[in-house]
């Protein structure tokens, strides 16, 4: 899934995986993670709003590969 950060304007590629095979830094993100269950089930163009220790989060949605 390809994002954009609406505060930095910095745009992310995640691929949401199961929690055995999450790697951050691979930017591998859990399903079950704060962004990835946020992400999930959404749509190109929606805004999401994920609520993180640092705060809020809020991405919307550039693309949805398969």
């Amino acid at each position: 899934i390809k994002v954009k950060d609406l505060d930095t304007e910095d745009i992310f590629e995640y691929t949401i995986v199961g929690s055995a095979e999450a790697n951050p830094i691979e930017l591998k993100i859990s399903n079950e993670s704060p962004v990835g269950s946020a992400l999930l089930g959404e749509k190109r163009g929606s805004i999401v709003e994920v609520s993180v220790p640092a705060g809020v989060i809020r991405y919307e949605i550039l693309d949805i590969m398969k």
